[in-house]
């Protein structure tokens, strides 16, 4: 395992190499690491203690830390959201849910058939039968596929979330614009 530098936002692999943990290293010694960690949210999760000897490494520097500063920032100063449905008036369908999500400019995530068909960006234009999103990749925030999609095949939509609201605003600092955010 190479050094650490302490304060550094690192990801930290154990015995698992598909599950990380995030953390600002405090703290280490030749036997130990501790780290302040971070839920995926950005949220703090605790103190993590780990032996020298499970880790297997330690990255630093990576597009998926770069967007987990912008999440830590995000919850520095902030109380927790409270989700309404006020913004409705009216019957409430997927229709009116898909357009108070154009017209708002936030990020949602839509599942068509099957959870294997779950797709998060911006949804930019509607007409009589299908929505286009700009699917934007969560493990960097990025826009990575422009694609449509019928509404009549929409099994779920997730809006107003945490998990997209932190994606957004990740999403506007690391690109600065986007012309649905503005």
């Amino acid at each position: 395992m190479t050094s650490m530098e302490i304060g550094k936002l690192y990801e930290i692999y154990s015995t698992d190499d598909e599950c990380f943990s995030v953390g600002y290293l405090l703290y280490q010694n030749v036997d130990i690491c501790i780290f302040k960690a971070f839920d995926d949210q950005g949220r703090e999760a605790g103190l993590y203690a780990f032996k020298k000897k499970i880790i297997s490494s330690c990255l630093s520097g990576t597009e998926y830390l770069a967007k987990m500063k912008l999440y830590i920032d995000y919850w520095k100063d902030k109380e927790i959201k409270t989700l309404s449905m006020n913004d409705f008036d009216g019957e409430i369908s997927i229709r009116n849910i898909l357009e108070y999500i154009i017209s708002s400019k936030n990020i949602a995530t839509i599942m068509i058939n099957s959870y294997d068909d779950m797709y998060t960006g911006f949804v930019s234009e509607s007409d009589a039968v299908s929505v286009v999103m700009e699917c934007v990749d969560i493990s960097n925030a990025k826009v990575y596929d422009r694609i449509k999609i019928n509404v009549e095949d929409i099994y779920f939509i997730e809006f107003n979330s945490v998990d997209n609201d932190v994606l957004l605003y990740a999403y506007r600092n690391l690109n600065r614009k986007h012309d649905y955010c503005k």
